[in-house]
């Protein structure tokens, strides 16, 4: 039996260049064919996450050690999919859209299921408030659930991650935009099982394809992702196709010496959030305290992408979301992102205590391996 997350009736408004219906499917793994028809279009091929034992390259380790294509999409649960459906698809129309799903199992059994979802594909616009909840009926009126799966209580004004919290959950609130600033309320719980990432936020600018027919896109790209990690350290990470191999475009920066910060769990804390995007420049800054007390002057963390080669691509558009890397559920309140406006002259782009090609060797956690070693070749 094929189940949609969120039902036979789903809503979407743009906010990145996929739409994404989010299932699983209990048929025998791993399938023999898994297609979707938009409409009246030819059927296309989607990924489902298999079991590693029926993977045929079980051996094989990709990025973050996961074991399957997907990487941190579907780890780990077999029989999910992640239908994407790109904004400009000819078959996509305004309004009600119908989407069949067909999947045949190993044993050749068939499953079909039709659904319909309604696009509007005007963005969500600057400023956006998230003050009261109580106006909604559904999650996909708030926003676009991209990985893992969300809810939301309209009578405690909370918008929570669902229990088992997915590897790189993320909700999309906003849609693409410039330089940008996100002020919230968020809640933790005890780390629990898995959690990797506490749930914070990202300035997300897309998914990336691997290859065409692998059905789901593994790359992950950010303006400007925020992350306590289970053991306390906060970190910025920005990044253009995360998790590809082999592409010579792909980079990620991260915060390398972060700092700690102790989080207690059932208290609620404040955060603000900022992406700054300019001509060959992506910066990322956050803080976090504790509601109720001044909010610091200093960043917790601050990076950027300058010293990036000119020739790789940045980040020029972003929107706002949720994310969170497994553990238990996370709460957010009181949302607002609006438009930032900053003088790219204030930002502080030089390294301290390194020299340049130093930092920029430490920053780069993964390039392609002969940009690498071209960068080895300058230090010496």
């Amino acid at each position: 039996m094929i189940q949609l997350l969120y039902g036979n009736r789903q809503q979407f408004r743009f906010r990145h260049n996929d739409i994404n219906i989010l299932g699983n499917s209990d048929a025998k793994l791993p399938v023999k064919n898994s297609v979707y028809r938009l409409n009246s279009s030819s059927p296309i091929y989607f990924y489902i996450e298999p079991e590693v034992d029926d993977w045929q390259s079980k051996q094989k380790t990709y990025c973050y050690e996961a074991r399957t294509p997907s990487i941190n999409r579907l780890r780990e649960l077999p029989g999910h999919f992640n239908i994407e459906i790109p904004v400009n698809s000819p078959e996509l129309k305004e309004g009600w859209n119908k989407i069949t799903i067909e999947i045949e199992d190993r044993k050749g059994k068939f499953e079909v299921l039709s659904a319909e979802f309604y696009w509007d594909s005007r963005p969500i616009s600057l400023p956006l408030e998230l003050n009261d909840l109580s106006k909604y009926n559904h999650i996909q009126e708030i926003g676009q659930v991209v990985d893992g799966a969300f809810t939301f209580d309209p009578e405690k004004n909370i918008i929570r991650s669902r229990s088992p919290v997915a590897d790189d959950s993320l909700f999309l609130l906003g849609s693409y935009h410039g330089s940008q600033e996100a002020t919230y309320e968020v809640k933790f719980r005890d780390n629990g099982r898995g959690v990797v990432f506490r749930g914070i936020s990202d300035f997300f600018a897309g998914h990336e394809e691997q290859s065409p027919e692998l059905g789901i896109k593994p790359g992950y790209s950010s303006a400007g992702l925020a992350t306590i990690h289970n053991k306390a350290e906060a970190r910025v990470w920005i990044s253009m196709g995360d998790c590809l191999m082999g592409k010579d475009w792909t980079w990620v920066v991260k915060t390398e010496y972060p700092p700690y910060i102790d989080i207690e769990p059932y208290v609620t804390y404040c955060v603000r959030h900022q992406v700054i995007m300019a001509p060959g420049i992506n910066y990322c800054r956050y803080r976090i305290w504790k509601k109720g007390d001044t909010e610091p002057d200093k960043w917790l963390c601050e990076e950027h992408n300058a010293h990036l080669p000119k020739h790789l691509p940045r980040i020029t558009k972003a929107a706002f979301g949720l994310f969170q890397y497994g553990g238990l559920p996370t709460e957010w309140s009181n949302i607002s992102v609006r438009a930032l406006h900053i003088d790219v002259k204030s930002l502080d782009l030089r390294y301290k205590n390194n020299s340049v090609m130093k930092k920029y060797a430490s920053q780069i956690v993964r390039i392609n391996r002969k940009m690498r070693k071209k960068l080895i070749r300058k230090m010496k």
